[in-house]
């Protein structure tokens, strides 16, 4: 598959991800299980998307650092929910950190420091 489709998915699961962890911020406790299951999906639709477009740029085999703080924004993107069902009280600052982990992974992925 191309480039391009990697990138358009990985950024369609991005998308996914930061609306149902924003859902599942603010949606009663019982009705969030499409959300937390949308939310576990896009998380993996976006990690395989993520190393397909590792190996369009050849480097599938040998990652830089900005690679692994990446999976280790992924990871903790991943776990927001859980977060977030433990301790409700710390939602805006739950979403604000997300964003925040957001912006950070974007600015490893435009700039490979």
């Amino acid at each position: 598959m191309s480039y391009e489709f990697y990138k358009i998915l990985h950024l369609t699961a991005l998308i996914t991800l930061f609306t149902s962890l924003g859902a599942i911020a603010l949606v009663a406790k019982e009705k969030r299980k499409p959300f937390m299951i949308l939310h576990g999906v896009s998380t993996l639709v976006m990690l395989v998307a993520g190393f397909g477009l590792l190996a369009r740029i050849g480097m599938a085999k040998e990652f830089g650092t900005w690679v692994w703080l990446k999976l280790i924004i992924w990871l903790a993107l991943g776990a927001m929910p859980v977060v977030l069902r433990k301790k409700p009280n710390l939602t805006l600052p739950v979403l604000l950190f997300s964003i925040a982990l957001g912006a950070a992974a974007g600015s490893m992925a435009l700039f490979k420091p």
